[in-house]
């Protein structure tokens, strides 16, 4: 009795507590939204997408389908009527409808939907028809989604949903109710490769992004690459994507998902033939979120919890053709969009002094790879190596820049000549044709005389070079110098020993050179622990710039470095598990392999979860990755 009347007078407080919470934040966004940035608020498009809860159900199942209405005010939106079914009986002619107010960069977002529930009918293929939405004076149209209509004994069994808040708190009084988690498949999660060219021509320019796709409400953690994305024959650039990315809500197949991308890539093919990319595969941790009502399970029940993921995109094949005939004599292999330049910074000099001749080519393509440009001047004048800088911008979705040829030439003699026009060609896909750009010649001025060299007419003594020196006529004096024979002395043999300790210290050195150059194992162990001390001071100089996923990154980078380094082997696309057999096969203790795991793992969150770490963190991190190097080196000290 005592029991149910504390139980009851909980209830009833904390219900009280709840409302009186929930209408202070429901006042507070309504001033805020009014008030302070009401005008932030019509500036937006209107987005309308249409969806369902899942797109293959049991015949015991209900469906749920939904109309989202993005950037509108409430008055202007008349109800939509729900879509006619086939295959699937509507329950409800009313729709639910909910409303939200979101806040992102500043910007407010006024959102409505409205959803109704439909019964299926059978088995088999189920369709839900277009239905229109009308927004002020415009009208919408949704598209259609298809439903998969399956036996009910091929879904898995739904668990009974607890709706008593206090049944979690008192669980151990009886037998839980457990609920498995529901694997992710990949209609809940993947990621897709989209190029914007399959059929190129060779080193024509192809820009491939890598979009993650996941249902709403799945959080992920700890994403990072199994193994190195390779694309061999193709040269690469990669281009800039955001570090932390807001996700994007579409509508796939009928079902909504979050959007980000992962990563952006230019490459241009370097040779002719069907070439294909490799998958880009990532290992991560997702959350799903329990279906249960009761607010205390969604709390604190362990059945919310990350399960690792693998995941991959499909491979990407390229069909380049070869260059097309006629191409120009100039032509080097530049394909793209570009345009040509050039600067002298003076026509008139004086023999022996240089001038800089410039000539810049811009646009998109591969500027990295083009090849210097023919230039061919008078004899008149010396031609030094050109002076390459290159400029290149990664934003946005294809690679851009400019590349600049800097020719130093120096006069040797006077008078006025011509610098021939330098020629460049390039192959434009988006034409099919070549196109030939020149520049001007240039008239270049040149006055004084070449220098002589002064003739020699007497020695250094200022005697005459071709005279004869009178002969001494005085034999001067002679006298006897005491002391000890040379023989005798220490120092002759000293001078006689250096030559000797300097052949002996010089072929230690080549030798040392030698096994440096022709054995890998011996190179990477010797500066295994310079590259370490190297990377941990660039990792402290980050942590006190504040750079807290830069930091982290560069203590991976130490630690991994290190390790590859004295086991000889490739530390990229080493995964956790061979990581830790490696070691174990060179008599780490469990211990330092502990420590290490768990040191990874950190860097792993800060890299893509970088909240919440403070100065002490990364201190404590920081002398973490200091102590197993020095611990691992004593052990991994003589492993070749």
């Amino acid at each position: 009795m005592y029991f149910q009347l504390t139980r009851s007078t909980y209830q009833k407080t904390n219900s009280s507590r709840w409302s009186v919470l929930t209408l202070s934040w429901v006042l507070g966004v309504s001033i805020f939204t009014l008030i302070g940035i009401p005008y932030t608020v019509t500036a937006q498009s209107v987005k309308i997408s249409a969806s369902i809860n899942d797109s293959t159900i049991g015949t015991e199942e209900g469906l749920v389908y939904t109309i989202s209405i993005e950037g509108a005010p409430g008055q202007d939106i008349q109800t939509p009527e729900a879509p006619a079914g086939e295959g699937l009986s509507l329950l409800q002619s009313i729709p639910n409808t909910r409303s939200n107010v979101s806040i992102i960069n500043g910007a407010v977002t006024q959102g409505y939907s409205y959803s109704w529930t439909y019964r299926p009918t059978g088995a088999g293929i189920a369709s839900l028809g277009s239905t229109t939405v009308r927004v002020a004076n415009t009208v919408y149209k949704t598209n259609p989604i298809s439903v998969t209509i399956v036996p009910q004994s091929q879904r898995p069994t739904r668990t009974q949903r607890r709706r008593d808040p206090f049944a979690s708190l008192f669980s151990t009084l009886g037998p839980q109710n457990t609920e498995e988690l529901p694997e992710l498949t990949d209609r809940d999660i993947f990621i897709r490769a989209i190029p914007s060219k399959t059929s190129v021509v060779q080193n024509e320019q192809v820009t491939i992004e890598y979009q993650l796709f996941y249902r709403a409400g799945i959080q992920l953690r700890q994403s990072r690459l199994t193994d190195s994305w390779d694309a061999e024959g193709f040269w690469r650039e990669e281009l800039e994507v955001e570090t932390r990315p807001i996700p994007e809500i579409v509508v796939e197949n009928g079902l909504r998902y979050n959007k980000i991308t992962l990563k952006r890539a230019a490459v241009f093919p370097t040779r002719a033939g069907d070439l294909s990319i490799d998958s880009l595969r990532i290992e991560s941790e997702a959350l799903i979120p329990t279906s249960s009502q009761d607010p205390f399970q969604r709390m604190f029940s362990t059945r919310s919890r990350f399960q690792p993921v693998k995941l991959g995109s499909a491979s990407i094949h390229i069909e380049t053709a070869p260059f097309p005939e006629g191409a120009p004599a100039s032509f080097s292999g530049a394909v793209g969009s570009y345009s040509f330049s050039s600067k002298i910074d003076r026509t008139e000099l004086e023999v022996g002094e240089s001038i800089k001749l410039t000539v810049t080519v811009s646009g998109s393509g591969n500027l990295a790879t083009m090849d210097t440009p023919r230039f061919n001047p008078p004899a008149a004048f010396e031609l030094y190596e050109p002076q390459v800088e290159l400029n290149l911008n990664r934003r946005g979705t294809r690679l851009t820049g400019s590349k600049s040829f800097s020719y130093v030439l120096v006069a040797r003699t006077n008078g006025n000549f011509e610098l021939p026009s330098i020629e460049f060609s390039a192959y434009d896909p988006r034409s099919g044709n070549y196109k030939i750009m020149r520049s001007d010649p240039i008239t270049v001025s040149i006055t004084g005389s070449a220098t002589t060299p002064m003739s020699v007419t007497a020695t250094t003594n200022g005697l005459p070079v071709d005279d004869v020196a009178a002969p001494f006529s005085d034999a001067g004096e002679w006298s006897n110098k005491k002391g000890a024979p040379l023989h005798t002395a220490a120092w002759p043999y000293t001078v006689l020993l250096l030559p000797l300790l300097f052949l002996s210290g010089l072929f230690l050195y080549q030798r040392h050179e030698d096994k440096l150059a022709g054995d890998i194992s011996y190179a990477r162990n010797r500066r295994a622990h310079p590259l370490a001390k190297k990377n941990l001071k660039k990792a402290v100089a980050l942590l006190e710039a504040g750079d807290t996923i830069a930091f982290f990154a560069e203590l991976e980078r130490a630690v991994m470095g290190f390790i590859g380094n004295r086991l000889n082997v490739s530390e990229r696309g080493l995964t956790r598990q061979q990581l830790d057999e490696s070691l174990r096969r060179a008599s780490v203790s469990d211990d330092i392999r502990s420590r290490l795991s768990d040191l990874l793992n950190v860097c792993d969150q800060g890299r893509f979860a970088p909240v919440g770490f403070g100065r002490l963190e990364l201190e404590a991190a920081s002398e973490d990755a200091a102590t197993i190097i020095v611990a691992l080196s004593s052990i991994l000290g003589g492993k070749r």
